[in-house]
């Protein structure tokens, strides 16, 4: 009866163990596939420098208010370029705190750039990085890490009045122990937009992003931004299926606001919490993020 009672014990503790890293697994990349909009680095490497000047962007994300130990999750990524515009570069940062548990997680991307007619330009990028994950050791229930590797490819067109990309931004699969391997859903991102002047003071940015997953249906996002005489931006998307480890169909709202020439200020309010399958199970699934960008050598206004 002991050894019964023993053996189910161990098997409980297996399948949380399981469940735990691969859900770390999917949390690491997805917190980067929601903030695309505010972050493109995050889906596709060949964005970096596509700005051409230095860039820094971190994120606080805030899941669960008034839940002990709910999850924060910090972000900070950073691109410019280098070789009179030619080349760019990449960082970025992740960690991902649970209660007792953290997850970090380092990614760098490096991109060429071709020179076309009419002043556009087309990337091609790759980004390699590490996740350190936590993992439960079954003898003493104390957290240990895992490092899992990750890679990703992607192209990108920019010119006045388009912006186009397709991106795998995760390629890479590995055991993460137990014998067990990560379960990375490797999305590919196919994302198209055009900036609209409307008037002298009005821009508007509709965009749509596209994603697929293997033996899985098509996910969407249908994306709206608005600035508003380069000081203020609104935007509002909609996720149909978004790429993590459940499929959540979701809104998301930002607002900007441009403080100076080098700092910008933005609020995220995201609807579900996307890359946590069980978001339901709690009173508050909504996520909050506040933003800061930098970027001290910026000469024209940039979204």
């Amino acid at each position: 009866m002991r050894l019964n009672t023993y053996i189910s014990v161990m098997k409980g503790k297996l399948v949380f163990i399981l469940l735990f890293i691969s859900q770390c697994a999917i949390a690491q990349r997805e917190v980067l596939y929601s903030q695309y909009l505010v972050n493109p680095l995050g889906i596709n490497p060949a964005y970096a420098g596509s700005r051409e000047t230095f860039h820094l962007t971190a994120l606080l994300r805030r899941k669960w208010f008034g839940v002990r130990g709910a999850p924060i999750t910090q972000t900070v990524s950073i691109d410019g370029t280098v070789a009179k515009g030619q080349i760019g570069l990449g960082f970025q940062a992740l960690n991902d705190r649970m209660g007792f548990y953290q997850a970090t997680g380092f990614y760098g991307s490096a991109a060429y750039r071709f020179n076309l007619p009419a002043l556009a330009k087309l990337s091609v990028g790759i980004q390699a990085g590490v996740s350190v994950l936590p993992f439960l050791n079954i003898n003493s229930s104390s957290p240990l890490n895992q490092t899992v590797s990750s890679f990703g490819v992607g192209l990108y067109y920019r010119s006045d009045r388009l912006f186009a990309g397709i991106s795998a931004p995760e390629l890479a699969g590995q055991q993460i122990g137990l014998g067990v391997q990560s379960f990375n859903v490797r999305p590919v991102m196919m994302q198209v937009g055009a900036p609209i002047n409307v008037g002298e003071n009005t821009r508007l940015i509709p965009s749509v992003m596209v994603s697929k997953i293997k033996d899985r249906p098509v996910g969407f996002d249908l994306n709206l931004r608005a600035w508003f005489n380069q000081q203020i931006g609104l935007g509002i998307s909609y996720r149909q299926n978004s790429p993590g480890l459940v499929q959540t169909n979701y809104l998301q709202a930002l607002a900007e606001v441009q403080v100076s020439k080098s700092i910008r200020l933005g609020y995220i309010f995201n609807s579900q919490t996307p890359e946590n399958p069980n978001a339901t199970l709690y009173f508050q699934p909504s996520v909050h993020e506040v933003m800061l960008r930098f970027s001290p050598n910026t000469l024209t206004f940039t979204e």
